[in-house]
Parts: structure tokens; sequence; C-alpha cells
């Protein structure tokens, strides 16, 4: 491991009980007095939204809205933000929901930072070069990490491809992480968006761009998810758990903002993009079958196992410091699997791609679409053709 390498995370945290009652103070704090606030309808229909705009309105601040964000951000929906923020005067964003509302605002945001430019002329890396307008984020799920990654990921509902755009400009000034508004998600979303969050810990572990800083940020962030997750499904009102797992979820989102992501990712995006999969249950389902594919070619070999202790405490005790490499890194992947078979035998979370719908004849362009993903460039080894098939094919049935 080299020991140059920069560490970004510049976004202010704000976080614990009550944490959205500081929101009046961050607007002030940020030079907002008109914000355009973003959120999607499921979030209206809960009423979660509502408590956001409650302090807004109570504490008079003067606000739009945009409720109609769709469950995968898409190009459209971003141009059509950026516009509405235009016509009606806004001068900063406040995003509550989860990383479809949160890249649509990052696009949005940077659309307007470049004079109101289509946001798909922006994809790629560091194109950005102009700061984003006040931008504050209030993320209600505890799984993309959005609120603190230099990444955007917005659908092109033309291709159905999953656009990448990557730079430290689109990092959120402000999160607000507040336990209460993840306390209404279902055990089921709540099991998916944790395995979502814990993707990214385990990917940036094993990333090409790792380092010292990253992967403190990442082992940590494998312990809250690991030891909080199956307590905040079975409790969703457990704000404590609701806390640790919200914060393993920002500082998994850090370390794969600084180390990036690999297979597991690529894969993931050409499941949304071409079939229409839910990020995190692409997520969850893909990332055991990809450690169990990596440890059978020897990629990572010993790696994994070093994550045993933050992961499953009790069984790395139980194994002990004389177990082999050998054994340490499969007692990580059964540990995956396993999680994986509890949320679905106790909240319904699918295990496999037939269980969603997706055709068989289908993997060959999900296959061949996962090379080309941003996400690749950060494997540890090339992502070809005949790798991606084998997943799929093991994730299919």
């Amino acid at each position: 491991m080299s020991t140059a390498f920069e560490f970004h995370c510049p976004t202010k945290i704000v976080c614990g009980k009550h944490a959205l009652e500081k929101l009046p103070d961050e607007l002030v704090m940020t030079g907002m007095s008109h914000p355009l606030v973003m959120t999607d309808a499921g979030l209206m229909k809960l009423g979660v939204a509502a408590k956001l705009t409650d302090v807004l309105d109570a504490a008079d601040v003067t606000y739009d809205l945009f409720s109609d964000v769709p469950p995968d951000s898409s190009m459209d929906v971003v141009n059509q933000v950026a516009h509405l923020y235009v016509e009606k005067g806004c001068d900063g964003f406040v995003a509550i929901g989860g990383g479809s509302v949160i890249d649509t605002t990052k696009g949005a945001a940077a659309s307007l930072a470049c004079n109101g430019v289509d946001f798909a002329t922006l994809q790629g890396s560091e194109i950005l070069t102009d700061n984003l307008p006040p931008f504050i984020a209030v993320p209600t799920t505890a799984g993309t990490g959005s609120e603190v990654t230099l990444v955007a990921v917005v659908k092109d509902t033309q291709t159905h491809a999953k656009l990448s755009f990557t730079s430290y400009k689109l990092l959120p000034h402000v999160a607000i992480l507040d336990p209460a508004l993840t306390a209404s998600l279902p055990p089921k979303l709540t099991s998916t968006t944790g395995m979502d969050a814990l993707t990214h810990a385990i990917e940036a572990y094993t990333s090409t761009q790792k380092n010292p800083v990253s992967d403190a940020f990442a082992v940590k962030a494998i312990e809250l998810i690991a030891s909080n997750l199956t307590t905040a499904c079975t409790t969703p009102d457990n704000l404590d758990a609701r806390t640790n797992l919200a914060l393993g979820s920002l500082m998994a989102g850090a370390a794969f903002s600084n180390a990036m992501v690999g297979i597991v990712h690529s894969l993931g995006h050409s499941l949304g993009g071409l079939c229409g999969i839910p990020h995190g249950q692409a997520m969850m389902m893909l990332l055991p079958h990809c450690v169990r594919y990596n440890l059978k070619h020897g990629i990572h070999a010993g790696e994994y196992g070093k994550l045993l202790p933050y992961l499953a405490p009790a069984k790395a005790e139980e194994l002990g410091h004389q177990a082999s490499k050998e054994v340490l890194d499969q007692a990580v992947c059964d540990t995956l699997f396993a999680m994986n078979t509890y949320f679905h035998d106790n909240f319904g979370a699918p295990l496999t791609l037939k269980d969603l719908g997706v055709k068989h004849e289908d993997l060959p362009a999900v296959a061949k679409q996962a090379r080309y993903d941003g996400s690749a460039l950060y494997n540890s080894v090339e992502v070809t053709l005949e790798m991606a098939q084998e997943i799929l094919e093991a994730v299919y049935e």
C-alpha cells in the first residue's frame, strides 16, 4: 500500500436524536433563505417529509417543495428540478430521502453550478469546476451514504443505463442524521439498505484505492452495521440502534467515496439500469456471491478474513488466533450468506434475481454493461464477461 494518499470528507455532520431541529441554524450557516426541498411521494405519504417541513414552518422559512423524485433518479427529473429552482428563485437545496433523492439533488445542483447545462454533459470524473449551491442532505435510510459521497448515480431512461458522476464538488455541505427519520422504514428495507452500506464498506476495504484512513472508516462501519442491523429490523423504534446504523452508513460512504468500490457495484448498477432492480436489493444479493467468487479465484485471499472480528466477533473468538487465513476468509463469506438468509426468512428480503422477475435471457446484457461501469475500474482484477456472467448465474436462482 502506498503511503501517499488523500482522504476527503468536508461535509459537516449533525447527528443524533432531535438533530433535525438544528436545520434552521444550518440554513443560516450555509446562507440559505429560500431552499428547494427535495423528497419523494413515499416519504410524503408516510409523513416523514412533513417532519422536516414542520421544522421549516415553525421557523417561518420560505421554501418550495419538489416531491416527485422517482425511485431511480433520472436525467429528465434532474433537469426538471434545475429549471424549477431557477423559476422559483431558490438559493439552495434541502434533500430529505434516500439515495435517489440525494443523487437527484446532486445532479440538479451540479447543473446549476454550471449555468444550467444538461447534467448528462457532466458525466465522468471531476468534470465540475464550480461549487454547488448550498446543499443540506437529510438521509432517511441508513444505506447509500450519499450524504457524504462524491458520487451521483442517475439513470438515463433512454439507454436504460445508470450513469456515474464523480467529483469532490458533489459533496453536500451539511448532512443531518436524525434516527427518528429512519424509524418508519420497514424491516425489509432496513435490511436491504443496511446490506447496501455493508457492501460499501467491504468493497472499499478491498478496492485498489484503499488507504489506511479509508480502512479505518470501513472497519468501524462494518462493526456498527453488523452489530445494529438486526436490532434495527426487529425493534424499529430503537433509536440507539438507528443512530449507530446511520453512522455506520455514513462512515461506509466516506470510505468508499475515497477508496471506491468494485464488482458488486458494477453488477448492481447494471441490474438497476437494465432490469430496474432497487440498488439495496441488488447489493444484498450480490455481495456474498461476489465474495465467494473472489475467494474461489484467489482474489483478496487473506483480506476478507481480517474483517471477521468486526463482522462477526463471536465467530472470530470461536475460531481463535490460530485459524488459518483460508478458514477466516470462508467464515466471512458464510456470515454474509447467513445474514441474507436471516433477512429473507424473517422479513422477506429477496435472495435471487428470479424472485425479482429478472429474465434469464437478460443476464448476458447485464454482464456486458457491468464491464463498462465506472466501478469496474477500481476492481482488483479486470471485470470480464465470463466473471460477470458466472456471478449472475449464481445469483439467479
